[in-house]
């Protein structure tokens, strides 16, 4: 049974009601996967249960970021192999993995993805609209699909990567870049076998060096694929979804005339953040960067909360100067949310990642645990509804309440 806005007298109940509901009935929420739809299919229900006119657009994805990483790392390893016997062949392979890299983050296009199988996956998208011409329109997201889990997701070594690097090997945070660019130097050690074969032995260590990232790219990735286990993403993301109709609830009667909510559950987040990729270029159309602003819900349960500071898959981009600064002021007017402040992710990005590429501005807030530097049982069996603090998700979602009204107010002005 939906729940209408009367109904949601208990915020923290109505949360982890709509939470456990969509775990016991679509527990492996895989991207592109039956799962994955029919936990949209409730969340819509919820959504249009606020009075919210709701959509779904479709568009296509693989189902798996671990099988398309550990098909590059795979590549690059055939390639290394191959380059002291057959270096055309290697320079091949290298280059084919470092453009298939720069044209999938670029979001130029794909290559080597096509390689694995691609499915229809959807965006649910929930409207309230003006009640005249629209001066400024508040996008929400929180994505539906859940997380592969594997070793590379420990605790312990989530800590290490993200906080026990010495500052001068700082580079290897961004270790996607470095792997990404470790492929140009292979194919120019390709080439420099061609005219250098007597020293090609002298080469060969460096090749190796090089390759390492891809070498553990494949090893860790294809553990996770051939595992294949799906948390439950309580936490990740279903805690985000959550709070779109506990949002709604809240703003639509408080917004002004000419101002539009938009409330949308990504699909594919955890496939390369397919969704939001769609969504960006879909909308590029429709809705002006420069009266659009995207709010991202991604794990609300945890020790703090945090917005993060610069998004994105590959190259990371800041959010706005006036965004931080009203979040700033936000923050600073109510006690209860001084807690709230900038985090760096050491790796990967969220779905406002694709909306600040395409020239939006937004900003996704998320509670990590500071000691771990990820959020609690992230992309772990553990991330279940009894591990969630549901008081934590509603404070989140009162502090993005008030942001949203002093997003309104800087942009339009007083009412």
């Amino acid at each position: 049974m939906n729940q209408t806005k009367t109904d949601i007298e208990s915020p923290e109940n109505f949360v982890k009601e709509l939470i456990e509901r969509i775990v016991a009935k679509c527990p492996k929420r895989k991207g592109t996967s039956d799962d994955e739809r029919r936990a949209h299919r409730l969340l819509a229900a919820e959504l249009e249960g606020q009075g919210l006119t709701v959509h779904e657009e479709t568009f296509k994805s693989n189902d798996s970021l671990a099988a398309n990483l550990a098909l590059h790392g795979g590549v690059t390893v055939l390639g290394t192999l191959l380059s002291g016997t057959y270096p055309l062949a290697g320079l091949l392979c290298h280059l084919a993995v470092g453009l298939s890299y720069l044209s999938e983050f670029s979001t130029r296009g794909y290559s080597l993805r096509h390689l694995l199988k691609w499915r229809p996956s959807q965006n649910t998208i929930a409207t309230a609209p003006a009640q005249s011409s629209p001066r400024l329109r508040i996008v929400f997201m929180a994505h539906g699909d859940a997380a592969l889990t594997g070793p590379m997701f420990d605790p312990a070594f989530i800590k290490f990567y993200s906080q026990g690097l010495p500052k001068r090997i700082d580079l290897l945070r961004h270790l996607l870049a470095v792997t990404i660019y470790s492929q140009f130097a292979l194919a120019g050690l390709d080439v420099l076998r061609f005219f250098s074969l007597p020293y090609a032995a002298l080469m060969r260590p460096w090749e190796w060096a090089l390759t390492l990232p891809s070498l553990f790219a494949f090893l860790g990735n294809l553990q996770v694929v051939i595992k294949n286990k799906i948390v439950p993403g309580a936490n990740d993301d279903l805690s985000g979804c959550a709070a779109l109709p506990l949002l709604a609830a809240r703003l639509v009667a408080k917004k002004p005339r000419d101002v539009e909510l938009v409330f949308v559950v990504t699909g594919c987040e955890e496939c390369s953040l397919g969704g939001a990729h769609a969504l960006a270029k879909e909308k590029k159309r429709q809705w002006d960067p420069g009266d659009t602003v995207f709010i991202g819900l991604d794990g609300l349960s945890g020790e703090k909360l945090c917005f993060i500071e610069s998004d994105g898959d590959f190259k990371q981009r800041p959010i706005p100067q006036w965004l931080e600064d009203v979040i700033g002021r936000t923050a600073a007017k109510d006690p209860r949310f001084k807690e709230v402040e900038g985090f760096s992710i050491p790796v990967g990005g969220t779905d406002i990642g694709p909306v600040l590429k395409n020239g939006y501005d937004g900003v996704c807030f998320t509670c990590f645990d500071p000691q771990i530097g990820a959020p609690p049982d992230y992309h772990l069996m553990s991330d279940t509804p009894e591990n969630l603090d549901y008081r934590k998700i509603v404070f989140g979602v009162d502090f993005v309440e008030q942001l949203t009204l002093a997003v309104i107010e800087h942009k339009l002005g007083s009412p």
